[in-house]
């Protein structure tokens, strides 16, 4: 009987240190492939915005039980009105930060197309950061109920990939030129209001043209958007060129379902974990899908106990821009 149960608990303690060590094995391949979100900014101008009171009832009585503090947004900008902020900022869910805690995003893709699965996302913890298609239909009504939950909104517009999938409507194409592309653009821009940005829905080729994403980036910071590059590919040149012209280009870190199974998103989300844990911060995609909801909502509860913070993609914009500031 002694004999069993050594061998039982020799056999449970060598499946965890196996666990462990092959999502500590894939963290390291993946971050070979995925650059942390950042980019140079110039010394020129500076601003800093004190977020309002939203996620404590109670400032006071929040702080004194937490030790929070406010996450200010403190960035150099060449700004053209004095005052003035980027629509980055203006739109963005206000967060308290958590001293000694990692920060974490979850932005979910595709988000427009399912009403009833959409109630589901709307009804999770967060906050999360919701990323509309910008063909899906009644965007204004489904973009409303998901401010009013507490979402942080993104505009989610397709790009052209490389092979012969569609991207679907309005998609960004790499044969266009100039005056069309920002037809384009400004049609999306234009389908709802208080999102912080955009990321690419598909874009594997377009995001690996210089010239192409010199001319979309540059067109986002006119405008006050951010970029959040998906990284569909490897060969994407969107952080450089966010560097390149001191525009505010992250990146995320972990696909959480290209395989649609709970057992693929916990591994997923366990390295999403390391990856904060290493480097203070990370950004996770998702999909609305049914496997991915089930496990974020267990995920969810957890996270006080491993000192993590969930924040909307804003949060992690501001600090990993912030760092090199």
């Amino acid at each position: 009987m002694v004999a069993s149960l050594i061998f039982c608990l020799g056999l449970g303690i060598g499946i965890f240190f196996a666990e462990h060590e092959e999502i500590e094995k894939q963290t390291k391949k993946l971050e070979k492939i995925s650059q942390f979100g950042s980019f140079s900014i110039n010394n020129k101008t500076e601003y800093s915005k004190t977020l309002p009171k939203v996620i404590a009832p109670d400032e006071k009585d929040y702080n004194k039980k937490t030790n929070a503090e406010p996450l200010r947004q403190n960035h150099n900008y060449s700004l053209k009105k004095k005052n003035h902020l980027p629509k980055w900022i203006d739109n963005s869910i206000p967060v308290f930060k958590q001293p000694e805690f990692s920060y974490i995003a979850i932005v979910l893709d595709d988000m427009g197309l399912n009403k009833n699965i959409a109630n589901e996302v709307f009804e999770l913890g967060g906050p999360l950061t919701l990323s509309y298609l910008s063909y899906a239909p009644n965007l204004i009504e489904q973009t409303t109920i998901a401010s009013s939950k507490g979402h942080e909104l993104m505009l989610h517009l397709p790009m052209e990939p490389l092979g012969d999938q569609d991207p679907g409507p309005g998609a960004l194409l790499v044969d266009m030129k100039n005056m069309e592309l920002n037809q384009r653009l400004n049609l999306a821009l234009e389908k709802f209001p208080n999102f912080i940005g955009i990321n690419n829905h598909m874009g594997s080729r377009f995001t690996s043209n210089s010239k192409l994403m010199e001319f979309l980036i540059s067109s986002l910071k006119k405008r006050g958007y951010l970029f959040l590059d998906s990284v569909t590919t490897s060969g994407s040149v969107a952080l450089k060129m966010g560097r390149r012209l001191s525009a505010p280009v992250v990146a995320r870190d972990i696909f959480l379902d290209d395989v649609d199974s709970e057992k693929e998103v916990k591994l997923r989300l366990a390295q999403t974990e390391l990856i904060a844990k290493k480097t203070g911060t990370a950004i996770a995609i998702g999909h609305p899908r049914k496997a991915t909801l089930r496990v974020l909502k267990d995920w969810m509860h957890d996270l006080q106990q491993k000192k993590i913070q969930l924040v909307p993609l804003s949060a992690i914009a501001q600090i990993r821009l912030d760092k090199i500031n």
